[in-house]
């Protein structure tokens, strides 16, 4: 029998919140070592059967041969089901981090090449440079060639990494280096000074931008290398002893399962995060999942570690809440809700909760309005979003002089408070003014405005209605200003159709540090409409 007291019980510390991280290269244990030192039990799950590094063991719970079946729930509250050698595994995080490795393939086929033990991919390089020496791995004299970025551009990560085996070899060793490369990308921190030291070195550079290279292989398994100086168009060519191939870099091979188990954007490479400003750096449009290292985008080794760090501040700080900003309750009124599921498809959150009754998830909500808008029932309110009776009670204000106010069309224009709101405000500090007789309303995204409240601006005796959202991939709620698109057109057809001109109506994107441009933009529909007026 249990015979502690209450008392007892309240003095009992609750048990340290658990995270879940998919991934088992250093990033990923670097976070999970990371969030031990601050007291968080750490979940890593690899998909391969790789045991932790020695002195790793005791900092993280360590899952292998892993597969992610299903997610469910919400923030705080996250329920995983996975898979281990036929075997489900139940577990419950208030947290997940994505820090798998990424993928890299060796680029034979740009250089005419197969796979051959003298061709060595830049990280088979790397490899067999940390076991042995530079003496050990090739014999004295031998000529190696790096080959970097041809036909398609070596990202900079990579062209930095060809670049430091180049400096290691024709330094610390016997060899002769060889750098043949395209355009070389040396953007990278340090790239630059690399290329000086390896040049001052000894190693050779050699750079094409039209005729490049021809390679054969010959007999015994060294390489002919035939090319043309493009400055005196004089033929040479060079016998390698090996070769080594620069690579592409790209999602891991498990990692879009992962990001569609989870239902996190990604980008047109396939990283588990989308081209969107306010997504960095390790941010998701979920909010309790978070991205890091080679799951998130190309790169190196040292930006991977660093950015272990910064999604370890970035996980503590949703633990402890200090994250969120305050954000309008969103609410699904029972008696109006005809469980259509419309909210649920729209949300780019998955702030959508299907149950007895459907609801929003406040700890996943980011406010964005995208379902209040687009509800048909109109059965979810916002906190303080009326903007239906803002809209007629701005438009239908008497103005003090109705002489002038005669003569100049009312303008509504809805502007996202993230960009067009801080365009505004940058603008009235800069000195500008809006025209007489138009009317703002800040809304917190494009999406938040639907088809009927556009047609509603008209009937509450607009002459000409503009909408401001964010530009592509700019939106921080990933679809609003494309959700805002299609509704904007969808009432441009129905205007049409009703005999109003469709010119009445813009939609336009603005960037939060274009206040001058913020300012021209509505001085020029206000002339628009003036003209249309007119005719």
């Amino acid at each position: 029998m249990d015979e502690r007291t209450n008392a007892d019980r309240r003095k009992q510390t609750p048990p340290p919140p658990e995270v879940m991280i998919f991934g088992s290269g250093a990033c990923a244990r670097k976070i999970a070592a990371n969030l031990y030192d601050q007291g968080i039990n750490a979940w890593l799950a690899a998909r391969e059967d790789s045991p932790p590094a020695a002195g790793q063991a005791e900092k993280m719970h360590w899952l292998t041969n892993i597969g992610l079946t299903a997610c469910h729930g919400f923030a705080r509250n996250f329920e995983l089901k996975l898979t281990q050698k036929g075997s489900f595994l139940h577990q419950n995080v208030p947290a997940i981090v994505l820090a798998e490795d990424d993928d890299r393939s060796p680029n034979y086929a740009p250089y005419g090449l197969a796979p051959n033990p003298r061709v060595l991919s830049i990280s088979s390089l790397e490899e067999k440079m940390h076991q042995a020496s530079a003496d050990d791995l090739f014999e004295k004299g031998a000529r190696i060639v790096f080959l970097c970025g041809w036909h398609n551009d070596s990202h900079p990560v990579i062209a930095q990494r060809m670049l430091a085996g180049c400096l290691h070899l024709q330094s610390r060793s016997r060899v002769a280096a060889y750098f043949m490369t395209g355009n070389l990308k040396v953007a990278a921190n340090g790239a630059e000074a690399q290329v000086q030291a390896a040049k001052r070195s000894g190693a050779l550079f050699l750079k094409f931008t039209r005729d490049f290279p021809t390679i054969r292989t010959l007999a015994d398994g060294r390489f002919e290398i035939d090319y043309l100086d493009e400055l005196t168009r004089t033929p040479f060519q060079l016998t390698a002893d090996w070769v080594v191939v620069d690579e592409t870099i790209g999602p891991g091979r498990h990692l879009d399962a992962l990001a569609h188990g989870l239902a996190t954007r990604q980008d047109s490479l396939g990283f588990a995060q989308s081209d969107n400003v306010h997504r960095m750096s390790n941010a998701t449009n979920r909010r309790g999942i978070f991205v890091a290292g080679g799951s998130r985008g190309i790169l190196s080794e040292a930006e991977q570690l660093a950015d272990a760090d910064q999604v370890t501040l970035k996980v503590l700080a949703f633990l402890q809440d200090l994250d969120a900003a305050p954000l309008p309750r969103v609410e699904i009124v029972r008696g109006r809700c005809a469980r259509c599921l419309t909210c649920y498809r729209l949300c780019p959150h998955m702030a959508i909760a299907i149950g007895t009754r459907v609801s929003v998830v406040t700890d996943a909500c980011q406010g964005c309005g995208i379902c209040v808008a687009g509800c048909p029932a109109r059965a979810i309110e916002m906190e303080g979003l009326p903007i239906g009776a803002e809209v007629y009670r701005r438009l239908r204000k008497p103005d003090a002089n109705k002489e002038v106010a005669e003569r100049m069309p009312k303008v509504m224009v809805f502007g996202c408070a993230r960009s067009a709101g801080k365009a505004r405000t940058l603008s009235r500090l800069s000195g500008h003014t809006l025209p007489r007789g138009v009317q703002f309303i800040e809304v917190p995204c494009g999406g938040t405005i639907s088809t009927g409240l556009l047609l509603e601006a008209f009937d509450a005796g607009a002459d000409g209605v503009m909408l401001c959202t964010c530009h592509t991939d700019n939106c921080q709620s990933e679809i609003g200003n494309q959700v805002a698109r299609r509704r904007a057109d969808s009432a441009r057809n129905l205007l049409k159709g009703a005999g109003v001109e469709s010119d009445r109506l813009n939609i336009t994107s603005v960037a939060a540090n274009m206040g001058n441009e913020f300012t021209f933009m509505i001085h020029a529909f206000v002339d628009r409409i003036n003209a249309l007026n007119r005719s």
